[in-house]
């Protein structure tokens, strides 16, 4: 297919085009670039609220987690590199001061600064037989994000995951996994690993998607190698990380954005395969959905976004990433603006 399939067709004659406009909710952002929608206060209060206490959050990811403990850190950075920090020293409190080698598991994303910036940091492929073939005697842990957003919707499979959990512990290795991307219920799921049964060892989460620090969750076992002083965490940023998580482990919201989840994917599915010349297939579960384009989704991101639904192109696909409080309206009105968009469009040529 050419680039044309996201050319304009032409109007029939006495049409004028105007459902562009008829977008009652919009501007829509479904980029996923806030997880939590902020609403605006009727007043400025009198005297801003105190910062949550940050064990108080702690005890929420410890309490919704398989960890026994958590600390909050200003930045997903920093929480990379307490987790070296943490697998070396713990590592050296057993007996195996030599265990300092991280292999990173990450796709068609580039390590970030301070795993690339470490000569005992590793890139390995998503192949369990390499990854197995490089564990040595200074291997210290393994680290995967279970969903990446790099450059597309990738979730990677459960079976994978079981292999990387089986190879850590047969090696008395780490399994630390990034839930930045898809983690405090984006999937659906508080995390999302959960949908796979396997538990790490270590997790980070946080930042982005409106939260402006991170935390790194951890068992007991792997919790004695934290170093004894770790930063301190603006109260700006507890504030806004108070609202996200006490929203994200509300009773019942789980089930809440799996059933917004359902909607939305039938929406898009429904678009799919009345456009198969546009969108070759469709990925992701709860809000993290996209569809897979014939072509790069950069163009028809932009007539969106012109429309009043902002959403984010990601290689070949057009991700479609609602904060977890959308309503049903909203959803139903961001689908509405996504078929008149494609309408719009020139069928793709052979």
């Amino acid at each position: 297919m050419s680039q044309s399939a996201f050319e304009p067709a032409p109007e029939p004659p006495g049409e004028s085009g105007e459902t562009s406009g008829e977008t009652c909710l919009a501007p829509l952002d479904f980029s996923g670039a806030c997880l939590i929608a902020k609403s605006e206060p009727a007043h400025e209060p009198a005297d801003p609220a105190p910062a949550p206490d940050p064990a108080a959050l702690a005890d929420l990811l410890v309490t919704h987690s398989f960890g026994d403990t958590a600390v909050l850190l200003p930045s997903a950075a920093t929480v990379r590199r307490v987790i070296l920090d943490t697998l070396r020293a713990q590592h050296r409190i057993a007996g195996r001061p030599k265990r300092r080698e991280l292999l990173v598991c990450a796709g068609d994303a580039l390590l970030p600064p301070e795993f690339a910036g470490d000569a005992e940091v590793s890139r390995m492929p998503d192949e369990i037989g390499a990854i197995r073939a490089a564990v040595g005697p200074k291997t210290a842990g393994l680290f995967v994000a279970p969903v990446r957003l790099a450059a597309g919707i990738e979730m990677l499979p459960g079976s994978f995951l079981a292999e990387l959990r089986e190879a850590a512990d047969e090696y008395g290795l780490a399994l630390i996994f990034d839930e930045t991307a898809a983690g405090l219920g984006r999937t659906g799921m508080a995390f999302a690993h959960e949908w796979t049964g396997v538990t790490p060892d270590l997790m980070l989460v946080g930042e982005g998607a409106g939260l402006s620090l991170a935390a790194l969750v951890l068992t007991a076992k792997w919790a004695r190698g934290l170093p004894g002083a770790l930063p301190v965490v603006a109260g700006e940023a507890l504030a806004s990380a108070g609202v996200v998580l006490e929203t994200a482990f509300a009773p019942g919201f789980e089930g809440r954005v799996q059933a917004l989840g359902w909607l939305l994917e039938d929406r898009l599915a429904t678009l799919r395969y009345r456009r198969v010349d546009l969108f070759s297939g469709l990925v992701g579960t709860g809000l993290a959905q996209g569809l897979v384009c014939t072509v790069p989704p950069d163009d028809l991101a932009a007539r969106l976004a012109g429309a009043g639904l902002i959403t984010r192109p990601l290689g070949q696909v057009l991700a479609v990433l609602p904060p977890l409080t959308v309503t049903e309206a909203e959803i139903s009105a961001a689908a509405d603006m996504l078929e008149r968009v494609v309408a719009e469009l020139e069928p793709a040529t052979p």
